[in-house]
């Protein structure tokens, strides 16, 4: 693993390497790693008698000193049965071992662990979790048959615990907290923290959270004065230590499971964003439906592909609260909440993440339950309210369009064509005459009626071109 070879040169703090030797034949692999270190301890350890274990000793300096005559660590070997892990600060560095076998080690405590496994994205995650606790930096490299390796990097952060951080963005949703936070707070990891932002809600919401609170150290109350779900959205993000950073809207909730099969897939692999499927729940009738969009190959496996990130802007339907975002990604490309928006915010935000992300992975599991048919939804807007998407575009265009990216501004293009179709079709008659009129010139900023058909049939369909054609 170059990437653990790499920490080792960096980090002079540490004074001992210890490798786990597994078969005899991996004494290459020890040669390999003493050609690419400089450290004066190096212990083998495994289950060889002392004698064998002094052979391999030997064959590795052997090998060392063909290529490096100026050689001088200390190599010894030690019966891993009788090993008890090292007084001073030191790293435990295994290839090819199962997961199971590797719990042995916790014991040892060892500081750093660089470790190569041969399981899946479960056994992986499950080690993490088993070792963060008394190891300040983790590498796992995941070995799979037939598919590219991945790594789970890991660096314990001084000021904070806290790997996912998730927000709830909370005025008059009293009626449905109950049923929220049981659904977040069944899964039980103790680095997970919920930030409930009370955006001056009238309601009994604040005492709710609070009664939470006295239960669940995780479950966190962030008061503020009233300024829209985007500014409560935006102070919980300020306030997150996590890692990475989630969204719940209150009246909603989960699949108890969701947020840890997230959180797994994104840290293996280390990906920007991390996202699942949902379904509509609807209050009126008690009944669910899955909404079914961009789930499957590449995505299901992780994908770096930037086109194929790009096309989610026009085929992964808005909805931010259906996956975890890190959040060092979000700071570098200084992507927020506009907070000058009264609903909708998460359109802007859904668009500008996946026009900056560069890796992406999706749970192919319908895991979020979207509550609609309730009393003052905004998605039941059908007056000047929508309106508000001319000034959501208006944020996107000096965001993405001076860009000068043309792939990236067609997906701009058509997600501008796929929302003023919804708008236009869903407005009353009486704002319908200024809706066009805007809509018009939103879409003629960056082409005309002739390339946006175009662009529209090509990437969403015929059928889309001539709608639009009707309507714009």
């Amino acid at each position: 693993m170059n990437e653990a070879i790499c920490f080792l040169n960096k980090n002079t703090e540490i004074q001992t390497v210890v490798y786990w030797m597994n078969k005899p034949s991996e004494y290459r692999t020890i040669v390999e790693i003493l050609n690419n270190i400089y450290i004066d301890d190096f212990t083998i350890i495994g289950e060889f008698d002392q004698k064998f274990g002094n052979e391999i000793v030997k064959k590795c300096e052997a090998e060392i000193k063909k290529y490096n005559e100026e050689y001088c660590s200390k190599i010894v070997y030690e019966n891993q049965n009788e090993f008890k892990g090292k007084n001073q600060k030191w790293a435990l560095y295994t290839t090819n071992i199962m997961p199971k076998e590797l719990m042995a080690a916790l014991t040892w405590q060892p500081n750093y662990l660089f470790a190569e496994v041969l399981e899946g994205y479960t056994g992986a995650f499950n080690t993490w979790e088993m070792f963060k606790e008394n190891t300040s930096t983790i590498m796992i490299k995941t070995i799979r048959k037939n598919k590219e390796p991945k790594m789970l990097v890991w660096n314990r952060k001084e000021e904070s615990q806290i790997e996912l951080s998730v927000v709830f963005p909370m005025y008059n949703v009293a009626a449905y907290l109950d049923e929220c936070i049981k659904s977040v707070t069944t899964w039980k990891a103790p680095y997970v923290e919920f930030l409930f932002v009370n955006d001056g809600s009238p309601d009994n919401s604040r005492d709710i959270v609070l009664e939470w609170g006295k239960k669940d150290s995780r479950i966190k109350l962030l008061d503020k004065a009233n300024g829209g779900c985007a500014s409560a959205r935006e102070f919980g993000l300020e306030k997150a230590k996590g890692q990475y950073v989630g969204f719940v809207d209150p009246d909603d909730f989960v699949d108890e499971s969701m947020f840890r099969k997230l959180l797994r897939a994104a840290m293996i692999g280390s990906y920007d964003v991390s996202y699942c499927g949902y379904n509509e729940f609807y209050e009126n009738t008690k009944t669910t439906k899955r909404v079914k969009d961009a789930l499957g190959w590449p995505y299901c496996d992780g994908t770096t592909d930037q086109r194929k990130i790009w096309d989610l802007i026009m085929h992964c339907r808005v909805a931010i609260w259906r996956g975890i975002y890190k959040k060092s990604f979000l700071e570098k490309n200084k992507i927020h909440f506009y907070t000058d928006l009264r609903r909708f915010d998460d359109l802007p935000f859904k668009i500008e993440v996946f026009a900056a992300a560069k890796s992406v992975i999706a749970i192919d599991e319908y895991l979020y339950y979207y509550r609609l048919s309730r009393p003052g939804q905004d998605v039941a807007a059908d007056d000047e309210r929508l309106y508000v998407h001319f000034d959501i575009f208006d944020h996107l265009d000096k965001s993405i369009v001076t860009q000068k990216n043309q792939i990236l501004n067609d997906c701009l293009q058509v997600s501008k064509v796929q929302t003023h179709l919804y708008a236009m079709n869903k407005i009353k008659a009486e704002f319908v005459k200024t809706y066009k009129e805007r809509a018009k010139k939103d879409l003629n900023r960056i082409k005309n009626k002739k390339e946006t058909c175009e662009l529209v049939a090509k990437y969403i369909g015929k059928e889309n071109a001539e709608v639009y054609k009707k309507i714009i």
